[in-house]
This record gives structure tokens, C-alpha cells and sequence, in this order.
């Protein structure tokens, strides 16, 4: 009989790093401390939704997973698990326990009256926080944030709605650093970006490769967040750019990821209506293999590449079935963040990708000014956020769910 594994014992601000995580299949304690509250690592760019993903992937590999609070991180972060991203996720956990200290009087439905706070948040215009969070349940006890869907009938917002969302989150800016008259360029593109990945999460984040709902956690999400972005590859680096004062937005989800989600459309024989056209190679590989080390890291970048040109003018555009919709997807993305001077970030399966427009960056993997199709637009690809000017990806931790980061600048 196999001796029983120790419990893994775990710290909440591990996530924040690029560790390793534990093997799937053991026990698994997760501690909350004290010292959470005050991390700065946390603060920085990108770093909450990294680790949110992290928690998602670890929570779905553990045989058993409970988070063990101590007391000033559980009564501040209880109090309001909204302006708290990464523990707000600790708290929709479907297949997690709670341990709150004895001795410090937490009522015994805390746990469950922190998560009803958290699930009926609305996103606050006035931001006194630096980031807060909506979050999305597909499974047990589904819920669904009403800044994002109608509560009557439970479908997306209407992208006029989503304009009035990015009105009053970026208009109230202005005491930090927001020039107000790039309101009227950048409000109609944002809104269209965050509906656009919404709803991808809507499409392909909730569901197996069965089309069964995910279990048994089954969350999305949208965080938003004030951060100072710096630039990857400045033209100048003697010029010492100082970093942008920006808008992070974040959604992530707890799905399949791109890979298996274009893999589950290519086994279906259509995506979005049409037949999905992919190399003889690639096809044979994404039809024999879910995404793991049978996959060459080179095939599942060329598929997330296939997300992204789905709407170039050089791809065969697949049709959008669904009644009313752009159809902006992933490639006009990059085109509006062009416009914005924003950037793009994107974590999935292996592959960790960036795109960046943020003034004073070097002009990487554009189409030359001759072009007859796309005269100065970007290129339908991602640059490698390690090696930064070149997209060849270097391979990370194969990782749980998708992560999306949008980074608008404010001045």
C-alpha cells in the first residue's frame, strides 16, 4: 500500500512568482498571511492576472485544496474581496475549504457572505482602489455580474452598454494623468475590445472539450487596475523613458485554452459556421493530441497565431454566426491598440505573448508602408514577452485557462 503525501504547504504570494507549481494530485494548503496585504509585487503590471491563472491551474490539478486565513488578511480582504483580485478568486473556489483563525470571532457564514459581496459588485467609477474586480460563475450556483450581462435575461451587454462602462472608468482618470479629449478616440474601440473578449470567454471559456459546463471551477473574469507600464524595447534607451501611467484590463477564465478550444472546433468540423482551414501537419497533430508535450511549442503558437488572423484581411475570414456582431476578433485587437498607443498581452497553454504601441516603442513586426492590404498595420502575431523582438515563443509551465491583458495609457 503507497505510503500517504505530505500536504503541500503553500503561501498565497507564491503566486506572484514563476515557481514551478506542485505536481497535479497532491494535497494541497494554501496560507493566506498577514504579509499578503502589504506585497508589493502585487502592484506591479500584469502580475495579479499571472497569478490568478496560477491559482486556477494549481486548484484544478489538487487532489484537495484549503486556504488557511490568519487574521488582519482575513479581516481586511473579507471586508472587501472586490479590491482584492486574487484572493476574490480564492473565494469562488467550488473545490476548496476555508480555515478562518479560532480565535478571532469570524462569524461562521463569513466565507459565504464575502463571496455574496464579491459576486454583487459593480465596477466603482470613483476607483479609490487601485484595481477591483467582477467576477463570472458558470457552475454551481451560477452567477453573472450585472456590468456585464443583462440580469433579465442573462446574455452580454449591448456594446452601447460597454461604452457607458469604459465612460465612467476612464473619464474619472483625469487626476491621474487622463487627458480627457482622448476620451472620444479611445471609448468606442475599447468598448468594442472588452465586449469582444467577453464574450470569447462567453464562447469557448465555460465548456470541456465535450461541450460539457467546466467543473469543478468554472470562473471568468474582469479586473481592472491603475498600474505604471514601462516599455519593453524603447528607441532610445538613453533617453530613460519614464513609465506610463495606464489602465490594466484583465480577463481571464478558467477554460481550455486556445489550443484545445481550436482543436474542440477543428474535431466539430466548424468554427464559427465554417470548416477550419489549418496546414496538414498542424491538423493531424491538433487532432490526435489535447495540448501537452506531444505538441511542439512551434504548433501551438502557429494556433494561437490562427486565433489572431482569423479576421485579416490575409486569412479566409471564418463568418460570425451570432446575430449582431462585429466580428472584431483578436487581429483588429491589435489594430485598435495601434491607435490607442496601448498593448496587448497574452498568456495561454505554453505561450506568453506581447504586443506593444506604447509611444516611444520600437515598431516590431509590422507590414511595410507598401503594402497594398495593410499599409503600416501590425502583423497578425505576438512577440515573445522573455525574448521581446522576436515571436519564436520560449515554452512556459503549461498553465490552466487564458489570460488577456489590455493596457490603455492614461496620459
Amino acid at each position: 500500500m503507497d505510503e500517504p503525501r505530505p500536504t503541500i504547504n503553500f503561501l498565497l504570494s507564491d503566486l506572484a512568482t514563476t515557481a514551478p507549481l506542485p505536481e497535479a494530485g497532491r494535497d494541497i494548503c494554501i496560507e493566506i498571511t498577514d504579509s499578503y496585504l502589504s506585497d508589493k509585487r502585487f502592484e506591479l503590471a500584469g502580475i495579479e492576472g499571472l497569478a490568478i491563472q496560477r491559482l486556477i491551474t494549481l486548484a484544478h490539478d489538487a487532489t484537495s485544496l484549503i486556504f488557511s486565513w490568519h487574521a488582519a488578511a482575513a479581516r481586511r480582504l473579507l471586508e472587501s474581496p472586490s479590491l482584492n483580485p486574487l484572493a476574490a478568486v480564492a473565494l469562488c473556489m467550488i473545490n476548496a475549504e476555508h480555515a478562518l483563525p479560532m480565535d478571532a470571532e469570524f462569524p461562521p457564514d463569513a466565507i459565504e457572505r464575502a463571496r455574496k459581496k464579491l459576486l454583487g459588485h459593480q465596477l466603482a467609477a470613483d476607483m479609490f482602489s487601485e484595481r477591483q474586480v467582477i467576477i463570472c460563475l458558470d457552475f454551481d450556483r451560477p452567477s453573472l455580474p450585472a456590468d456585464l450581462y443583462e440580469p433579465s435575461s442573462r446574455k452580454l451587454r449591448p456594446e452601447t452598454d460597454f461604452e457607458s462602462l469604459v465612460d465612467d472608468l476612464v473619464y474619472p482618470q483625469h487626476g491621474a494623468g487622463f487627458k480627457a479629449e482622448r476620451l472620444s478616440k479611445l471609448r468606442m474601440a475599447l468598448a468594442v475590445i472588452l465586449r469582444e473578449l467577453i464574450e470569447n470567454t462567453d464562447d469557448h471559456a465555460k465548456t470541456d472539450m465535450d461541450g460539457r459546463v467546466l467543473r469543478p471551477n468554472s470562473i471568468r473574469g474582469l479586473m481592472v487596475k491603475r498600474i505604471l507600464e514601462s516599455r519593453r524595447l524603447p528607441k532610445r534607451v538613453a533617453n530613460n523613458w519614464p513609465p506610463v501611467p495606464c489602465l490594466e484590463f484583465t480577463i481571464f477564465d478558467s477554460g481550455i485554452g486556445y489550443y484545445n478550444s481550436y482543436r474542440r472546433q477543428l474535431l466539430r468540423g466548424q468554427a464559427r459556421g465554417e470548416p477550419v482551414v489549418v496546414g496538414d501537419k498542424q491538423a493531424d497533430t491538433v487532432r490526435r493530441f489535447e495540448l501537452g508535450e506531444e505538441v511542439p511549442v512551434e504548433t501551438e503558437y502557429a494556433i494561437v497565431l490562427k486565433c489572431l488572423e482569423r479576421h485579416s484581411e490575409n486569412a479566409k475570414a471564418i463568418p460570425d454566426s451570432r446575430p449582431g456582431h462585429r466580428g472584431m476578433g483578436l487581429y483588429e485587437v491589435l489594430r485598435a491598440l495601434k491607435m490607442m498607443q496601448g498593448m496587448l498581452e497574452v498568456r495561454t497553454g505554453r505561450i506568453h505573448g506581447y504586443r506593444s504601441f506604447l509611444e516611444g516603442e520600437l515598431r516590431l513586426q509590422f507590414e511595410p508602408e507598401t503594402s497594398e492590404m495593410r499599409p503600416g498595420m501590425p502583423k497578425a502575431s505576438l512577440l515573445d514577452v522573455d525574448r521581446k523582438v522576436t515571436s519564436y515563443p520560449a515554452p512556459r509551465d503549461l498553465v490552466r485557462g487564458s489570460v488577456v491583458r489590455v493596457v490603455v495609457p492614461l496620459a
